[in-house]
């Protein structure tokens, strides 16, 4: 296995594992010690040793590392990648792009277009981090690089582009209720309603608990000025919603019921509603940021004359 394709299998194997949950993180870094005390000229080992240091956020002692590997073999393009891994881990962008480029223009890894892609957002070089994205993308279909390919296509106005690029993704990778709600939101954005209310329809059709799928439906409708159609799939929600929480009583349910009676201008009952899910779960963000948002407009609503 040539070098990249190591790093590669490296990094494809931390997307799937945080770094605080690497159970034998201690013990592997025991283990390249052991081999580096054998073969302290081997570059290839302190790059072992440092892209395990990062896992574990050991980022100085990464650094130490991989200038010792660079001093030792200064073509070992490994080097470059994982220093671009690691100083992008530090927000040290520039470096991190430096590197990262080092390695991509010698072939790349969908882990470090990906990579690159986060680290030109940062720098606010978004249509190269596009390019880096479908990069990864060709390299490696991955459903979080073409959420993110699209939100950037989003933020740029490149609405018809992010839509394509969601609609490749679910031929890519099949089904996937996240991409079809990029999808949705992007198509509406665009004007296509008739395509959102189908891909909406679609999941409906499909959803054991349809209270969300209601609302979304009603505010695409909204959107469309296709009023009246758009108060009774609201009102459809609040009846689904309500044999939810009969049902279960969960905080989940009370929350969404909350959102369709926000929906249908019953703030009251909402605030209700927020409140008890706060009581049951007092960590539910989204549930404390709605109830401060109904205050607001309530205590504003107030003021007016």
């Amino acid at each position: 296995m040539s070098g990249r394709q190591g790093l590669g299998s490296m990094l494809i194997a931390l997307a799937a594992t945080a770094a605080g949950a690497h159970p034998g993180l201690h013990h592997d870094i025991a283990a390249v010690c052991e081999a580096i005390e054998r073969e302290p000229r081997k570059a290839d080992l302190y790059v072992d040793r440092a892209y395990l240091e990062r896992l574990g956020e050991e980022l100085d002692a990464a650094l130490a590392d991989l200038a010792e590997a660079r001093k030792l073999e200064p073509g070992n393009l490994r080097v470059a990648a994982e220093l671009g891994m690691t100083y992008s881990a530090l927000g040290r962008d520039r470096e991190a792009d430096t590197e990262l480029t080092a390695f991509v223009r010698n072939g790349g890894t969908a882990p470090t277009f990906a990579e690159r892609a986060k680290v030109r957002v940062r720098l606010g070089r978004l249509s190269d981090a596009v390019a880096d994205y479908a990069a990864a993308i060709a390299l490696k279909p991955d459903i979080e690089y073409y959420l993110s390919r699209g939100a950037l296509q989003e933020s740029l106005g490149e609405h018809a582009a992010a839509a394509q690029g969601y609609e490749d993704g679910r031929v890519k990778l099949g089904d996937a209720v996240t991409l079809d709600l990029a999808l949705i939101r992007v198509e509406a954005a665009r004007g296509r309603y008739a395509r959102a209310l189908a891909l909406i329809d679609r999941q409906l059709a499909a959803a054991p608990v349809k209270t969300d799928w209601y609302l979304r439906r009603a505010d695409v409708l909204a959107a469309a000025g296709r009023a009246a159609e758009a108060r009774a799939d609201r009102q459809t929600a609040l009846r689904e919603a309500d044999a939810a929480v009969e049902a279960s009583g969960s905080g989940m349910h009370l929350y969404a019921r909350a959102r369709a009676q926000a929906a249908l201008g019953q703030t009251d009952a909402a605030k209700r509603d927020l409140e008890m899910v706060l009581q049951k779960s007092p960590r539910f963000a989204d549930a404390r940021e709605m109830l401060a948002k109904l205050a607001t407009a309530g205590n504003d609503k107030g003021m007016k004359p």
